[in-house]
């Protein structure tokens, strides 16, 4: 470790703050940061004279005060009743309205002088987490975090003992994720009697049984799939997926027998049926559960659609309202919405397995069954 004052310069500010803690330690102080020749240079040190003069110019009881109105800073009284314009206005008429409007003149100004000091305050301050309770490289870390991926996934799936280069670290970390993430998708659907779709209104859970019947009809052939919905309130099944079925040339339906498995109708043993659970999830939850409890989890499989773009907080939600034993994720929408890093590590985090991904301008061959190589390719290309 170098004791007194040195010059770090590096590619980027996280690799060469990196450098400033490994060499001069974690109570060194940055003296100065600019660039040069492209690259970034940062005057640190750790001499007990450079620590107290950084301390002793950032006071922290001064920094407090330039928020606080008593702090000598902003006088808006003596400020209007000292200046010789507003003296003369208030002689030649006395009314409120003139003070109050020059309050607020006072104020704008003051405001602004109080955010360029707070700028100036805040110059090359480099704000981090507590990274140093782990052994993780700091600059890896903090880029992964930047990208938008959580401290609580970046923690499970970041190796804490690579030297590896940025670009290692990055696809290895990829890698993992993508293994907790993906499911084990094709088996079950194919292997299950019934298919149920559920998820919130306007998720894509119409097209997505249309797309998962397609892929069966690919599989199996059509004289295996009957196309359902349960949940509608209507006598007759959705124009949107009997046009699907019209497509497919397949059977529709929307007269299940409480969702018998014999209601296969005149569909051989290997048949399946693909439910679209057109209500809301709390409807489709009671037929899910029912059904789970007397046909068993390994004859049903259950597909949760989420949009793409789903916010982590609206994942969250969904995720808690479904009742499934093993839900499927769709991801529907994929050409309309990216998928962000943020809905990953929330994914993750609820320990939600991604089997399906989709777009909505097709149905035929537009259903991707994703796996780990998939999803780390997706995250390797778009992150």
């Amino acid at each position: 470790m170098i004791n007194g004052t040195t010059v770090i310069r590096a590619k980027d500010t996280t690799t060469a703050m990196e450098k400033v803690v490994k060499e001069l330690g974690e109570d060194c102080v940055i003296l100065s940061t600019k660039k040069e020749d492209g690259l970034v240079s940062i005057t640190a040190s750790n001499s007990k004279k450079a620590k107290s003069s950084v301390k002793k110019r950032y006071d922290k009881k001064k920094f407090a005060n330039i928020y606080k109105l008593n702090s000598g800073k902003l006088d808006i009284r003596n400020n209007i009743l000292n200046n010789p314009q507003i003296k003369s206005d208030l002689q030649k008429n006395p009314t409120p309205n003139i003070l109050k409007d020059q309050y607020k003149d006072i104020i704008k100004e003051e405001m602004s002088k109080l955010l360029d000091k707070i700028d100036k305050k805040l110059e090359n301050l480099y704000i981090t987490d507590d990274f140093k309770k782990s052994n993780y490289s700091f600059s890896n870390f903090l880029k992964l975090k930047q990208i938008g991926f959580s401290n609580t996934i970046l923690e499970k799936f970041l190796d804490k003992n690579s030297n590896d280069d940025f670009e290692d670290t990055r696809v290895n970390f990829f890698r993992e994720l993508s293994e907790s993430l993906s499911s084990p998708f094709p088996e079950r659907i194919f292997n299950s009697k019934l298919i149920l779709v559920t998820g919130t209104s306007g998720s894509g859970k119409t097209t997505m049984a249309a797309k998962i019947g397609s892929a069966i009809v690919d599989k199996l052939g059509r004289n295996n799939i009957v196309l359902a919905e349960l949940c509608r309130n209507s006598k007759s099944a959705s124009e949107d997926l009997k046009s699907f079925a019209r497509l497919l040339n397949v059977p529709i339906t929307n007269q299940l027998k409480n969702g018998d498995l014999s209601d296969t109708m005149v569909l051989n043993d290997n048949a399946k049926i693909v439910v679209d659970l057109a209500g809301d999830i709390e409807t489709g939850n009671k037929i899910i559960e029912s059904l789970e409890r007397r046909h068993g989890d390994n004859n049903i499989c259950s597909i949760l659609c989420l949009q793409s773009g789903s916010s982590s907080e609206m994942i969250e939600n969904t995720w808690k309202k479904i009742k499934a034993q093993r839900p499927i994720i769709a991801l529907t929408k994929s050409d309309e919405c990216n998928l962000s890093s943020i809905a990953l590590s929330k994914l993750a985090e609820l320990q939600g397995k991604i089997g399906l991904v989709s777009g909505t301008r097709s149905i035929v061959d537009s259903l991707l069954f994703t796996n780990t190589d998939i999803l780390a390719k997706y995250m390797k290309e778009n992150f």
